[in-house]
C-alpha cells in the first residue's frame, strides 16, 4: 500500500476508535440514570433500601428430643418483634443484664413492655416490623423493613414457647458491609436465656432468678446440668435452632421521594403510639383503678380491643408440706380478644414453695 493510503488509513481508525469511545460513553451515562445505586450505594446519603426478613425454625424432636414438649402448650414460636436503627441502640448485650422490657418479653413473650420502651427512641429508630407467630416447632415467617444510611443495622427477638425466658434472636446486625448493601444473608440461630428465670426446661415454672444473670447463649453443655432440656454433652455443638434470612428487594434514590414519605409515615406511628400510651397514664392517674387487677390497653379512640383479664386469685396451698412443691393462682378473662387487640396473658401461674427445713426428720427427705 502507498504510504499515503496507510496513514489516510490510520486516520480514519483512529477517528473509528474515538467515535466508539464517545457513543459508548453516551450510553452509559444514559444506563447510570437508571442505575440507583454505585458500587458504593451503602454510603449514599440519600440512599433507601427495602428488605425482606424471613424466619426458618428447626425445633423438633429430631434435633432437640430431650424434653420434647408433645402438649400442653406444644412448641411454638411468639410473635416476632425487631427493629432497623443506628449504631448507639443495643436491644439486648450478651454478658449484660437483660432490660425490663426484653425480659418481659422474653418470659411471657408480650410486647407491651417493648412498645413503651421503644417509643421514647425515636431518634434512634426507624422502622419497626413484625413477624407471625409460628404456631409449631418447625415452620417460617416473614416480614418486611426499611434502612437507610444512618440507619443501616436491624435488632430482633422471637421468644421459645414454652420456655422459661429463651428466645433467639440477633442484635445490631449491620446490612451495610464493605460499602454494599448485602444482597442476601443468612445468619444461624442459637436458643439464648435472658438470665431471669431459673427454670432449666422448656416446661419449668417461673422461678425468678435472684440476683438476676446475664444475657447467655445456650449450648450442648451450657447450663451444665443433666436436667437442662438442650444438655447434650455426647455433642460437641447443638444445631442451630432456627435460620433467619435478609432479602434486598429495592434500592430507593433520592429523588423518587420515598425516603420522606416512610419517615413520615414511621413519625406518624409512634407519635400515635405515644399519645395513647399519655391517654392510658391520664386515665390511670385520674382512676386509680384503672389498670390494677386488669390487663387491659384501650386504643385511641377509647374502645376496649385488647384482652382484659381480672386480678388474680389468691395462692393455693403448697403441693407438699414437706420439701418443695407447686402453688397456683389463676384469673380469668373478662373481655376476649378483638381483631387488632392484644392477646390474652397466661391464665395460671405457678411458682415453687416449700423446703426441705420444713420436713420432721430431714434424712428422710434426702433419702431416694
Amino acid at each position: 500500500m502507498h504510504p499515503a493510503e496507510q496513514k489516510q488509513t490510520k486516520t480514519m481508525h483512529c477517528k473509528l476508535v474515538l467515535w466508539l469511545a464517545i457513543v459508548i460513553g453516551a450510553v452509559s451515562a444514559i444506563a447510570s440514570e437508571g442505575t440507583v445505586f454505585t458500587d458504593e450505594s451503602c454510603r449514599q446519603s440519600g440512599a433507601l433500601v427495602f428488605y425482606r426478613i424471613k424466619l426458618v425454625t428447626s425445633w423438633s424432636k429430631k434435633l432437640f428430643p430431650k424434653h420434647y414438649p408433645e402438649f400442653r402448650p406444644p412448641p411454638h414460636w411468639s410473635m416476632t418483634f425487631g427493629q432497623t436503627h443506628n449504631d448507639s441502640f443495643r436491644l439486648f448485650e450478651m454478658k449484660h443484664p437483660a432490660s425490663v422490657a426484653v425480659s418481659t418479653f422474653a418470659e411471657t413473650g408480650q410486647v407491651g413492655s417493648l412498645e413503651e420502651s421503644l417509643a421514647q427512641q425515636q431518634d434512634v429508630l426507624f422502622d419497626e416490623f413484625r413477624l407471625p407467630k409460628i404456631r409449631k416447632g418447625k415452620g417460617e415467617s416473614e416480614a418486611t423493613f426499611f434502612v437507610d444510611l444512618s440507619h443501616p443495622t436491624v435488632s430482633f427477638m422471637t421468644k421459645i414457647v414454652p420456655s422459661p425466658d429463651w428466645f433467639v434472636g440477633l442484635d445490631s446486625f449491620s446490612l451495610c458491609s464493605r460499602g454494599r448493601w448485602l444482597e442476601k444473608v443468612t445468619v444461624p440461630l442459637h436458643p439464648l436465656d435472658a438470665g431471669t428465670s431459673s427454670g432449666l426446661t422448656f416446661t419449668s415454672p417461673k422461678w425468678p432468678t435472684n440476683p438476676r444473670g446475664v444475657i447467655e447463649r445456650i449450648t450442648a453443655r451450657f447450663p451444665l446440668h443433666f436436667a437442662s432440656s438442650f444438655f447434650y454433652p455426647e455433642i460437641k455443638h447443638l444445631p442451630p435452632i432456627a435460620h433467619v434470612t435478609f432479602t434486598k428487594i429495592k434500592e430507593y434514590a433520592n429523588r423518587n421521594n420515598v425516603h420522606k414519605k416512610v419517615k413520615r409515615m414511621k413519625q406518624k406511628q409512634r407519635t400515635k403510639l405515644l399519645k395513647k400510651l399519655s391517654q392510658q397514664s391520664e386515665r390511670a392517674d385520674a382512676d386509680p383503678g384503672v389498670g390494677q387487677g386488669v390487663n387491659a390497653i384501650r386504643d385511641a379512640s377509647g374502645s376496649d380491643v385488647d384482652c382484659r383479664v381480672s386480678a388474680w386469685s389468691t395462692w393455693s396451698p403448697c403441693s407438699k408440706t414437706c420439701g418443695l412443691g407447686k402453688r397456683n393462682r389463676a384469673r380469668s378473662v373478662l373481655q376476649a380478644q378483638r381483631p387488632g387487640g392484644r392477646e390474652c396473658p397466661s391464665l395460671v401461674e405457678t411458682q415453687w414453695c416449700g423446703s426441705a427445713r420444713q420436713c420432721s426428720v430431714i434424712d428422710n427427705y434426702f433419702r431416694w
